[in-house]
């Protein structure tokens, strides 16, 4: 229950811009770092599985999209696949599926997600300019972190700064925004 009200308290100052999410991010309360630690499990499981998902049944990277993946930092282009879906995938556990509505990650305006070397793009965003080279650069990101530790990462800074203003999603969006 006080974890509860401590996140709650925490989302709500953030939220309001009454603190500083740098200041939060680089010294993250141990009750943030428990509460992500108690998700990882789950969290783990769905990335690496929608990660296998993806290898499996996605197609490899054409030419000029090896460039792209190059360009956005991609070590192993060769690696990667697009899978293109009409649904996106969306954690099965109760718990982290409510937190990813509650922060915007999962929502019904969701064009793609990537998964370590695992990229789903919704069939409707196939062709919008800017989403593969955003999420190749979620790629990299894993590639530099490791899946695991980026899903640590990702959640921790899903908590302080949401999903739009998260780290992450800021370095992708300002790595491809010469292709708006």
């Amino acid at each position: 229950m006080n974890k509860k009200v401590f996140t709650l308290c925490l989302g709500l100052l953030v939220l309001t811009g009454c603190v500083n999410r740098d200041e939060i991010y680089a010294n993250p309360p141990q009750e943030l770092i428990d509460g992500v630690n108690k998700l990882m499990p789950a969290a783990s499981e769905f990335v690496h599985d929608a990660q296998k998902e993806a290898l499996k049944n996605g197609q490899p990277l054409t030419d000029a999209q090896i460039v792209i993946a190059k360009e956005m930092g991609v070590q192993h282009p060769e690696k990667v696949r697009v899978y293109y879906v009409d649904k996106l995938p969306a954690p099965t556990d109760p718990e982290l599926l409510e937190i990813a509505k509650r922060v915007g990650y999962t929502n019904p305006n969701m064009a793609g997600y990537a998964y370590g070397y695992g990229i789903w793009i919704h069939h409707r965003y196939k062709n919008q300019r800017d989403l593969l080279p955003h999420e190749l650069v979620h790629v990299k990101q894993a590639e530099e972190l490791g899946l695991t530790e980026q899903t640590r990462q990702y959640l921790i800074q899903m908590f302080i700064y949401g999903y739009y203003n998260a780290p992450m999603e800021k370095e992708a969006r300002q790595a491809t925004a010469h292709l708006l």
